[in-house]
């Protein structure tokens, strides 16, 4: 299962698994494109067994899966695409997002534009079991994404609705200035990120990708609905070498350094958290 909101989010090396029946074409294919779902089950990366998703957002008295319909559109540049989320009296999250390719220069060599906005609409349901019942939030986030020659370039803002924070706790977040640490998906904060990436392939280095990104986010702290968590800066610095020939192809390295800060205040960071993070995958061709 891999969509905008539910997702395996495998970057940690211990992937989300999930339990159901879904019905979508064999093949993503261009054009029209289709999905609709019911999860009864998910297993969290913390725990050996699945559990129910209204158990996941912190209902215990409740055992409820997932409905989910979707529906996608691609083609001359353009990717539109909608999806819907519900869980039974506690949760619907909705999700929108229109991408487009601009069109300009026939080089596959050459530069490329794209630009993006998405939003994610979540609200409770039903018997409004969920914490902090009834609410409605959002996050709305966009994009432009320039490369030429290896080398690409990221901006992005996002912004959060200030009635809750966005619950996701099935997947990677879909907001665009995403980081490792955090999604800047905190309940009334703005944030901005630079990412720029170079693939070294036309230095003779194949295989081989040097990433920086920088997001910051702020907002008014409130205890009630961000338990007072808002200012945020993160930095992320990645290598990753993915032959894709030879020996020893399969292989991926990946190392990651994070520097992520919580402020208190404009000017001092109140928490400080540094990491280091190196992920070796190797998949053994059996055929």
């Amino acid at each position: 299962m891999r969509t905008p909101y539910i997702n395996p989010y495998d970057i940690r090396m211990i992937p989300l698994a999930f339990e159901g029946v879904v019905l979508a074409p064999e093949h993503r294919r261009s054009g029209l494109d289709y999905m609709a779902s019911y999860l009864t089950r998910y297993k969290p990366w913390d725990q050996g067994g699945f559990i129910s998703f209204s158990e996941g957002l912190g209902i215990a008295e409740s055992d409820e899966g997932v409905l989910i319909t979707g529906a996608s559109y691609s083609a001359n540049g353009w990717n539109i695409g909608a999806s819907n989320y519900w869980i039974k009296d506690s949760l619907n999250t909705a999700y929108g997002e229109i991408d487009y390719l601009l069109p300009f220069g026939n080089d596959d060599d050459g530069p490329s534009v794209r630009a993006g906005v998405n939003i994610l609409d979540q609200r409770t349901v039903g018997a409004d079991l969920i914490a902090g019942a009834p609410y409605e939030t959002y996050q709305a986030s966009a994009r432009i994404v320039t490369s030429y020659r290896g080398l690409v370039l990221t901006g992005a803002m996002s912004k959060t609705g200030d009635a809750a924070d966005i619950q996701k706790p099935f997947g990677y977040s879909t907001s665009y200035t995403a980081l490792v640490v955090t999604n800047f998906d905190q309940a009334d904060v703005q944030a901005y990120l630079v990412r720029l990436s170079y693939d070294l392939e036309r230095l003779g280095l194949e295989g081989v990708r040097l990433e920086a990104a920088w997001g910051k986010g702020s907002g008014t702290p409130d205890l009630a609905t961000n338990g007072g968590f808002a200012d945020q800066e993160e930095l992320d610095l990645r290598f990753v070498y993915e032959p894709h020939r030879g020996k020893l192809q399969g292989l991926r390295v990946e190392v990651e350094y994070i520097d992520w800060q919580v402020f208190d205040n404009p000017t001092l960071p109140s928490d400080d958290l540094d990491q280091f993070r190196a992920i070796v995958n190797y998949a053994v061709p059996l055929l």
